[in-house]
């Protein structure tokens, strides 16, 4: 046993000689504890049949005595049903009856009390189907051969007026409809005023007397059947409802007793387990004392030894000496030896790889990067260039081409076209400075140039801009100057916001609309106010506009006006990177209104702005 696998294997074959008595005793007891959840299983499954049995039986003596089967044969669907599910509930009860682990004598008691009662009343469930049967229905049973007798009477009309028959068929169904003995009192009061009268003549009347005092008799015992049958609150039904009910208490009863007799059984195992395992787990603990010093001590100097040489980066000697009586450990002292230099190597060649990869990632991240953005902004711009640009001068040369080409047109027709081309060159112009804008935010180092300047000229010029548009539109185009503070911005960045809030306020208006531009100071910031009447936003279109980043968000204007969707997201950049803020207020069908504000002077904000 000098090797760490034979004391190990000692080890394992001790622990298995103390550890095999508990193993038995819990096969055992699990064996046990199985037979009793099994027994409350056979309880359960004989519960849910009497049940299913009782259920098919209310059915059966709704449904069944309306049924020609029903006096005819003895397998009608409910009725077979019932017999299953009693069966199945006999079978459960001898079931548990044979189970080993039913020795107490409660239990016993208990389900022989419950067999008694079960057998009352499948006794009474019999000879309600009994009683039912020989009550009949239609032309079965007692009502079979009480509707012959009515019928023959209905049949002599010499000798019972129409009223009398008419009369007692009343009587029968009132009571059968309402089971009332009023009823049948009276329908037997008034058989017998009849046979009185009948009884005057009696050998004209003889074949009448007998038939109506065979009907009134049938019907007595009708009367007779229904009340030994009852109801929920007589008769045999009654007697079987309350059975029922004893059933129940006592199937809870049994439950309570097997859930009791299962704890105790659980806790007696539980005690000797938990005894046992503590009686074991002491002895364990001396038996690894003992044994862990012939193995731990010789380890615990290795891994030290190991540490050591670790902590150091292998950089000490490599050299572990470990005085031991195991062959394994003394194999392992000389393997990691071994180990350890090679992992010095390796460690010397991996460092200069390393060096030398990271330098290269480095480069390739950076090209990486300019790569992507210098993609990116080609992309943009030659779509742009393909279809926006080229459609805006296509529409320029199309109308130089029709005037140079058109001689003699007139000056009104020569006005017209002469609008056409100043709204596609306005067009053009404002395209080609949202699509150098947009170059320029794409642009790293691009910087902008804040000054103070007198604003109202700045939307005076675009004003006068669009003024013409607007006209040709049928649009009303306000401005009311007003005394405000200088803005503190770029101002070329503030005209190109104007210019392009004031080209999509007029796109997207019709005639007979207003846009309006005005401008109002508060604390130390002009806010420009951008309005129009014109077609407005639902809520989910202005935060879909706030919220996107995506160049090229655009819908067409009233008169199927294109757009690139550029000056929009440029406008939001400028504002921002001019210490400013944008709303928007819109409702759709009334119009919409941008509002922006500018610092009136050099902030603490708009320095910080500018150094971001």
């Amino acid at each position: 046993m000098n090797t760490i696998r034979g004391r190990i294997l000692l080890a394992f074959l001790t622990l298995c000689l103390i550890t095999a008595p508990v193993i038995l005793f819990t096969y055992n007891s699990m064996k046990d504890i199985e037979t009793a959840r099994n027994l409350k299983e056979q309880v359960a499954f004989f519960n849910i049949n009497r049940l299913k049995a009782v259920n098919t039986f209310n059915i059966l003596i709704e449904e069944d005595p309306k049924l020609d089967a029903f006096y005819t044969t003895d397998s009608t669907a409910n009725l077979l049903s019932y017999k299953n599910y009693m069966q199945n509930a006999r079978i459960a009860l001898e079931a548990i009856n044979t189970t080993s682990i039913v020795t107490s004598q409660v239990v016993d008691l208990r389900v022989e009390d419950i067999t008694n009662k079960l057998h009352s009343l499948d006794n009474y469930v019999n000879e309600i189907i009994r009683l039912k049967r020989e009550r009949g229905f239609k032309d079965y049973g007692l009502e079979g051969e009480m509707r012959k007798h009515i019928r023959s009477l209905e049949n002599d009309t010499t000798t019972l007026t129409q009223i009398e028959n008419l009369s007692l068929r009343r009587k029968e169904k009132d009571y059968f409809l309402r089971s009332d003995l009023s009823y049948a009192n009276a329908l037997n009061q008034m058989g017998d005023s009849i046979l009185l009268r009948l009884a005057k003549d009696i050998e004209t009347n003889k074949k009448s007397i007998t038939v109506l005092e065979a009907y009134l008799t049938n019907f007595n015992k009708i009367v007779q059947l229904e009340s030994a049958i009852g109801d929920a609150n007589t008769g045999l039904l009654f007697q079987t409802k309350e059975l029922n009910q004893l059933l129940n208490a006592n199937i809870t009863k049994l439950y309570d007793v097997l859930n009791e007799d299962l704890e105790l059984l659980i806790n007696k195992i539980k005690s000797f387990i938990i005894l046992f395992l503590l009686i074991t787990f002491l002895f364990l603990i001396v038996f690894a004392f003992v044994f862990s010093g012939y193995i731990v001590k010789p380890i615990k100097q290795l891994i030290t030894d190991m540490d050591h040489i670790v902590e150091n980066d292998f950089k000490l000697g490599t050299k572990v000496t470990v005085n031991t009586n195991s062959e394994e450990l003394d194999k392992l002292s000389k393997t990691y030896d071994n180990l350890v230099q090679k992992i010095q190597n390796q460690i010397t060649h991996l460092n200069l790889k390393n060096e030398e990869l990271n330098s290269l990632n480095s480069l390739l991240a950076e090209s990486e990067v300019e790569l992507k953005e210098a993609s990116k902004i080609k992309d943009k711009f030659f779509s742009i260039v393909s279809h926006d640009l080229k459609g805006h001068t296509g529409n320029v040369l199309s109308l130089a081409q029709v005037i140079d080409q058109n001689k003699g047109l007139s000056e009104a027709e020569k006005s017209v076209f002469t609008k056409y081309l100043l709204d596609s060159t306005q067009n053009l112009q404002l395209l080609l400075d949202n699509l150098l804008n947009w170059a320029k935010t794409q642009m790293s180092d691009h910087e902008i140039s804040k000054r103070s300047f007198d604003l109202h000229k700045v939307i005076q010029k675009n004003i006068e801009l669009f003024q013409d548009g607007a006209y040709r539109k049928g649009v009303e185009l306000i401005y009311l100057p007003t005394e405000v503070h200088k803005a503190y911005a770029d101002k070329d960045m503030v005209d190109f916001i104007l210019r392009n809030l004031m080209s999509n306020a007029l796109k997207y208006t019709t005639q007979g609309d207003r846009i309006a531009v005005t401008v109002h100071n508060k604390e130390e910031q002009l806010y420009i106010k951008v309005s129009d009447t014109g077609v407005g936003m639902t809520t989910s279109q202005v935060q879909a506009l706030l919220n996107s980043n995506q160049e090229g968000l655009t819908t067409k204007g009233t008169h199927n006006e294109e757009g690139n969707g550029l000056g929009f997201s440029i406008c939001v950049d400028f504002i921002k990177r001019n210490g400013g803020t944008l709303e928007i207020d819109s409702e759709q069908g009334k119009g919409s209104a941008f509002i922006f504000s500018l610092p009136t002077n050099l902030t603490t904000n708009a320095i910080l702005n500018k150094i971001d």
